[in-house]
């Protein structure tokens, strides 16, 4: 299906084309704007989307079928401009699932809500982006501030009294540092040093020994990967028993693969276990393994779920309707998903999904709740 690329028109006039020409469509352009080869290479993010591709496809939209453009925006900024600017003129878009990370898509995410574009983000935890007023984008993904909550009560039930935060240059590791650096203060925890920029194993060795005369207890990581297996593999080669408790950043495929014996004992948190005996993650795991014959991580649950939210608000309210839709995803009622029992508050913050605690054991990740 050609999309029709307007130019000079408002975006409340963009958003009534885009209605109309969804009703008139046989199927729904749902764009995908994603870092292919990170995507492909260390989640299966792209498994779980074409899975809800597939279920919805099945019966179908009000009578209509939902086409992907899933496009490589290259975790390059630029890139990734471009491909907002291009989807919010193009009147064929329905809606976005994406971006990748949070430099990029906290500034994509205005050029979205300027076009009146529904948006959903599934792997952008930072606050920032539900703190701006934006009627259209919704964060999927479990924010910052509830998982530095799960960092901080572990470390506690550890016993871990004095921590250290290391994270990255970038919005999502200084707002992550930020949200556990607050939440250590509630549970008591002192934090001896916040760090970043250790990216040599000098600057970490020097940073260690001052650690070790502080008497830390445990590391607390806020970093993407592969920076995140970089650091940990040269924090293993100075302490090979120094306790790690990494935020869903480093939840990726090949986590233990890169770090070999190096993984042993570092604790992340998730919002995927595998032990979850509730009927709807049940019914997903057995859909998923019988397609890809594997099991699934929280990346496929991101990309499920995310385009099943869009389907749902369609069904539900029989409308194209970009303000339509964003209304009822704001309004919607608790809804039994794969990651729990899910709605929205005001800001479209995501609320209700479960999250746990895994730590690698012997070359495998055991999920301690």
């Amino acid at each position: 299906m050609s999309l029709l690329v307007l130019t000079g028109c408002s975006s409340s006039e963009l958003a009534v084309q885009r209605e109309k020409q969804a009703k008139k469509a046989n199927e729904i352009v749902v764009a995908v704007p994603v870092p292919l080869a990170f995507a492909k290479q260390n989640t299966k993010f792209l498994q779980g989307i074409n899975l809800a591709l597939d279920e919805i496809n099945t019966a179908g939209v009000n009578g209509k079928k939902i086409k992907l453009a899933i496009v490589d925006d290259q975790a390059n900024f630029k890139t990734a401009v471009d491909l907002a600017q291009r989807f919010s003129r193009e009147t064929g878009v329905l809606a976005v699932i994406g971006h990748w990370y949070s430099d990029i898509c906290l500034p994509v995410a205005k050029i979205y809500e300027e076009a009146e574009l529904l948006t959903i983000v599934p792997t952008v935890s930072n606050p920032e982006l539900t703190q701006k007023g934006y009627q259209y984008i919704f964060q999927s993904i479990t924010s910052d501030k509830k998982i530095a909550e799960k960092m901080c009560a572990y470390a506690k039930s550890q016993g871990y009294n004095r921590v250290v935060i290391c994270y990255e240059e970038s919005s999502y590791g200084e707002n992550l540092a930020q949200a556990i650096d607050e939440e250590a203060q509630e549970n008591g925890l002192i934090v001896i040093d916040r760090r970043c920029g250790l990216v040599t194993s000098e600057q970490l060795q020097s940073a260690h020994d001052k650690w070790q005369a502080l008497d830390f207890d445990a590391v607390l990581v806020a970093l993407n990967m592969p920076e995140g297996a970089s650091f940990i593999s040269r924090l293993r080669q100075i302490n090979r028993d120094a306790a790690v408790i990494a935020a869903d950043g480093l939840d990726v495929a090949d986590f233990i693969d890169e770090l070999g014996q190096k993984a042993e004992g570092v604790v992340i948190v998730t919002t995927y276990s595998p032990d979850d005996s509730r009927s709807q993650m049940a019914g997903f795991t057995q859909k998923y393994q019988a397609k890809y014959h594997e099991q699934p991580d929280v990346w496929a649950i991101q990309g499920y779920e995310s385009l099943q939210l869009i389907a749902r608000a369609m069904a539900e309210t029989k409308s194209y309707s970009p303000a339509v839709l964003a209304n009822y995803l704001r309004q919607m009622e608790p809804w039994p998903t794969v990651s729990g029992t899910v709605s929205f508050n005001e800001n479209g913050e995501i609320e209700g999904r479960n999250i746990y605690t895994k730590v690698v054991v012997d070359g495998h990740f055991q999920y301690t709740d």
